[in-house]
């Protein structure tokens, strides 16, 4: 009866760890293959000005290119690095300084951040308004964040970033040792009972 019982129980932690993964969402910018985007170059169907940002929208979360000191219309993305089916930008020059990147869900709400690949010359990371971190050169940033409503990164003169994986707060995502410890735990409360009887 206990061994049924057990064996219930890890295919429930199996069920709900394969089903935290796959509402996972990862933007992988795939449809970024010209040269520049606004600033008079066309934009994509999922991409739009609100007045110096520049909007791009995929798969339910959207990235805004905040260009505060650029001249009307002048903010633009994929020249920065310049590596196409990435996000990548300038600060100075073209789209003024100061830029920045806010990442956030469509239509807002939270959202659990699970990591993204960079290049980038500086940059300092914030989430909702707290900064988390500072990231240099190439990487991955893999600290998770949860239950944030958005995702800032400041500019440096060159940024460039790719396969953010993102998903709704409304998956649960268990912490790194929650699901090995709670298996022990009841190996070990198993091997108690059995030890009683």
């Amino acid at each position: 009866m206990t061994t049924m019982k057990l064996k219930k129980i890890f295919a429930a932690l199996a069920l709900a760890t394969a089903a935290t993964s796959a509402n996972a969402t990862v933007l992988t910018f795939d449809g970024l293959t010209a040269m520049v985007y606004g600033d008079g170059a066309p934009l994509l169907a999922n991409m739009s000005y609100n007045g110096q940002n520049l909007t791009y929208v995929e798969s339910g979360f959207q990235l805004t290119l905040n260009a505060p000191n650029a001249a009307s219309g002048a903010a633009h993305i994929s020249d920065g690095t310049y590596w196409e089916q990435t996000y990548n930008w300038h600060d100075g020059f073209e789209n003024g300084l100061d830029t920045f990147v806010t990442l956030t869900r469509v239509g807002g709400g939270v959202f659990n951040l699970l990591g993204f690949d960079y290049y980038m010359d500086g940059s300092s990371i914030s989430a909702d308004g707290t900064q988390v971190g500072v990231i240099q050169d190439g990487g991955t940033w893999n600290t998770a964040l949860n239950g944030i409503s958005e995702l800032r990164l400041s500019s440096g003169a060159f940024n460039e970033i790719d396969n953010i994986s993102v998903e709704n707060a409304s998956a649960a995502v268990p912490l790194p040792g929650t699901v090995p410890l709670l298996l022990a735990g009841l190996a070990v409360a198993a091997l108690a009972r059995r030890r009683r009887q």
